[in-house]
């Protein structure tokens, strides 16, 4: 199948940094399956662009992920590629606390096929494989057999190949002024591309404030990734600015990453050791 990972911008603010989601689910996708990703922030579209897209690249499932403030644009550009004939699965933190708002279960017009709640770590290659089927399930949440919700454990977390991902529509320079690209030509900045990368090394927050999703999402006990596995992407990210004449600034989008000061400095530690800062 041919897949497309979306994710929408709310049409007035502008986020530079990709969303990890996209690229995470990708590198769960099993191989057999070509994934692309659009991000709105870097590439708006309409809802007749995406409509464009799709069919332009023969896209036989859509996945999209999007925050209250995303989620007016999500379900236009859902309507619009459901209408299109393609199936639409939909996630994130606002389907996952109302679902039954995107299913049209609320009196209101349905959105998506079938939503995935919470974090789709494990559920993601069960929708692969019933949409390769032509079997989509409305609701795929991670429970347990006893319908016990599960988190997945970061210790084994997959390895996302940065350098295998088309990243061109996440280039700063691209996005920056005339001038400002001038003025470093004319400084003779040896940078061809500039990204700012997403990496997470745990989840959850124990605090649970009222007017954050986070711990409702992703529970009230921190899952940390080993520090092994934090500092070869980092090492991986390190090598890919080398090869490619790239600036790659790396952003933790850990809620709390200091949140255990032991286990912080053991992994800051752990960088310096190892080389693999960047900048």
């Amino acid at each position: 199948m041919n897949i497309l990972l979306y994710n929408p911008d709310n049409e007035v603010t502008h986020n530079f940094m990709p969303h990890l989601w996209m690229f995470l689910l990708k590198s769960l996708t099993p191989p057999e399956h070509r994934v692309l990703l659009v991000d709105g922030n870097a590439q708006r579209m309409s809802e007749r662009a995406l409509v464009r897209y799709v069919r332009d690249h023969q896209i036989d499932l859509v996945g999209i992920g999007a925050m209250t403030r995303m989620a007016a644009k999500a379900y236009r550009m859902a309507d619009a590629v459901r209408a299109a004939g393609i199936p639409v699965v939909m996630g994130g933190p606002h389907v996952t606390e109302v679902p039954d708002e995107a299913l049209g279960r609320d009196a209101e017009p349905r959105h998506a096929d079938a939503v995935a709640l919470g974090e789709a770590d494990q559920t993601w290659p069960r929708i692969v494989a019933d949409a390769e089927r032509g079997a989509l399930k409305e609701i795929y949440a991670p429970v347990d057999e006893a319908g016990k919700e599960v988190k997945p454990a970061l210790a084994d977390y997959p390895e996302i190949k940065w350098d295998q991902m088309d990243l061109d529509q996440f280039d700063l320079i691209g996005h920056f002024p005339r001038l400002a690209r001038r003025i470093l030509t004319l400084l003779g900045a040896p940078w061809q591309s500039i990204y700012l990368v997403p990496i997470e090394s745990g989840r959850g927050c124990p605090y649970g404030c009222e007017f954050c999703t986070v711990t409702g999402f992703f529970g009230d006990s921190i899952r940390f990734r080993s520090n092994e596995s934090v500092v070869n992407e980092l090492l991986m990210l390190k090598a890919m600015e080398e090869r490619q004449k790239a600036k790659i600034l790396v952003f933790f989008i850990d809620d709390n990453f200091a949140i255990n000061p032991r286990r912080t400095k053991s992994l800051l530690r752990e960088i310096i050791a190892r080389g693999a800062q960047v900048p």
